[in-house]
């Protein structure tokens, strides 16, 4: 009921003192740990703090809630916590809170060390292998703090440091309100709102007549609409995301590297893009998005090749009508605004090598979320955006073997990609590091454990009249300095 109210009363233009942000989908989940989407990142991303971030239009992090940092070896780390700084519960933001909330991450989520308190507002992380991105990983929002006291009861609401407190969450609605005891000074915005629209049309016509004040689920289409109206302006972010089609490599016969290959073989991405997002998106040539490693001009697997595709269902011996399923989520995304037409387009790509696909709608990104993370389909539409720019964490979050029954929802194992991997996070000299990496995108061209389709930029769209908008390298908006003007 109370949702409801809140929704009626937005039907006109937003207070002053109130932000609107629209979004195509709900939040997977508000458990700051798990906070992986880009609805949830945003979110948690302004009541849960991390330890630092990146600058914005930087690659160097800065300190947020750890001032200072020191490493012997990258395994080792040193990290001294901003003092008199409280979550939003009451607790102390001190060495035993950070502490806890590693172990959590740990326990819950892999996080590949541990934390003990060397003082009150001094913790030592120690990891299991070197790592020199660390504080790129540290940085990723579902690795924020979460108040202790909330860990310790179990609780999936969000309880932290930062600008913004959760005060209600329903579905359509997430409601915070300012946190006047904000260590950095209370917001000038009192109330931020992140209300769910049914499609593309409706959000962009609330947009248009100052219903909502800001979104990042337009494509590109309704943005060159708007872009000619007064009292809309745009943010356009590089691509940092890869939109791809998962390939369960436990399901035979996709488990043959062969077939995989003859997936990427058959999808004309040329196409896909031109006609899904008309033209405003990249042609994945390797995994990684241009962004993080620079462009791949050795790309050998993706392209289109489909009497090669024929040839290597053949070879492993793919009957022609061979059926699969593709699991489709309805709910669409910001790098997958239209995911049914995408999901007919594949289909009518794996038609002329002869695979047959069913279409498997789910109703909402959660539950695609849900089946693809149990490994519960063969084909399956999904896509991850970079939460930082190291090559390190989008790798590790898609092939490597740790993250499998997470975010390595293809099932791929490989000792040589782990291997590769594990050496890169050891590094230390960035041009050893990048050869790396570019060994282990050659290796995902050669064992295709999921088919890269295209790498999407993020329109950020907002009206004229909101100011000090904080747009962070990887698109998540930070609303802590924003305002609007009357």
């Amino acid at each position: 009921m109370a949702a409801a109210l809140v929704l009626a009363a937005l039907a006109s233009l937003a207070p002053a003192d109130t932000i609107v942000v629209g979004t195509l989908a709900d939040p997977t989940s508000l458990a700051p740990h798990r906070a992986t989407d880009l609805v949830a990142a945003e979110i948690v991303g302004n009541v849960c703090e991390t330890l630092v971030r990146l600058r914005p239009g930087s690659l160097r992090p800065e300190g947020v809630l750890a001032t200072a940092w020191a490493t012997p070896d990258e395994r080792v780390w040193t990290l001294t916590l901003r003092e008199g700084v409280s979550f939003h519960d009451g607790a102390p933001l001190d060495a035993a809170a950070v502490a806890a909330n590693l172990r959590h991450l740990r326990q819950a989520h892999a996080f590949p060390g541990h934390a003990e308190p060397l003082g009150p507002h001094v913790v030592q992380v120690t990891l299991d292998r070197p790592n020199a991105a660390l504080l790129s990983t540290l940085s990723q929002p579902f690795l924020a703090m979460q108040s202790p006291r909330q860990l310790a009861a179990g609780s999936d609401a969000p309880v932290g440091t930062g600008p913004f407190r959760l005060v209600s969450a329903a579905p359509g609605l997430v409601e915070l309100l300012a946190w006047d005891g904000y260590w950095a000074g209370a917001p000038r915005t009192r109330r931020l709102l992140f209300r769910r629209f049914a499609d593309e049309p409706a959000l962009a016509h609330a947009l248009a007549t100052g219903e909502v004040d800001v979104t990042a689920a337009l494509g590109p289409d309704r943005a060159a609409e708007l872009r000619a109206q007064a009292g809309v302006t745009f943010d356009t972010q590089p691509g940092l995301s890869l939109t791809f089609l998962a390939v369960n490599n436990e399901r035979s016969p996709f488990s043959d590297v062969r077939v995989r290959r003859a997936l990427s073989r058959a999808i004309d991405r040329a196409a896909l893009v031109r006609e899904l997002l008309a033209g405003h998106a990249e042609p994945a040539s390797a995994a990684l998005p241009p962004m993080l490693l620079g462009p791949d001009e050795r790309a050998r697997e993706l392209v289109l090749d489909r009497d090669g595709a024929r040839r290597l269902l053949a070879d492993a011996r793919v009957p022609p009508g061979f059926e699969a399923t593709l699991t489709v989520s309805r709910a669409p995304r910001p790098y997958l605004l239209e995911p049914l037409r995408a999901a007919a387009r594949i289909r009518d790509d794996l038609a002329a090598v002869g695979i047959t696909l069913r279409l498997r709608e789910v109703a909402s990104w959660a539950e695609q979320v849900a089946i693809t993370t149990r490994g519960d389909f063969e084909l399956a539409l999904l896509g991850w955006r970079a939460d930082s720019l190291d090559p390190n964490d989008f790798l590790t979050a898609l092939v490597d073997s740790v993250s499998i029954g997470s975010t390595n929802r293809s099932r791929y194992r490989s000792l040589a990609m782990d291997g590769l991997l594990k050496r890169a996070r050891q590094g230390s000299a960035p041009l050893a590091r990048r050869a790396l990496y570019r060994q282990a995108q050659d290796l995902i061209q050669s064992d295709m454990p999921f088919v890269p389709l295209y790498h999407s930029a993020v329109f950020t769209a907002y009206r004229r009249e909101l100011r000090g908008l904080v747009i962070g390298p990887t698109g998540i908006v930070r609303y802590d300095k924003a305002w609007k003007e009357p």
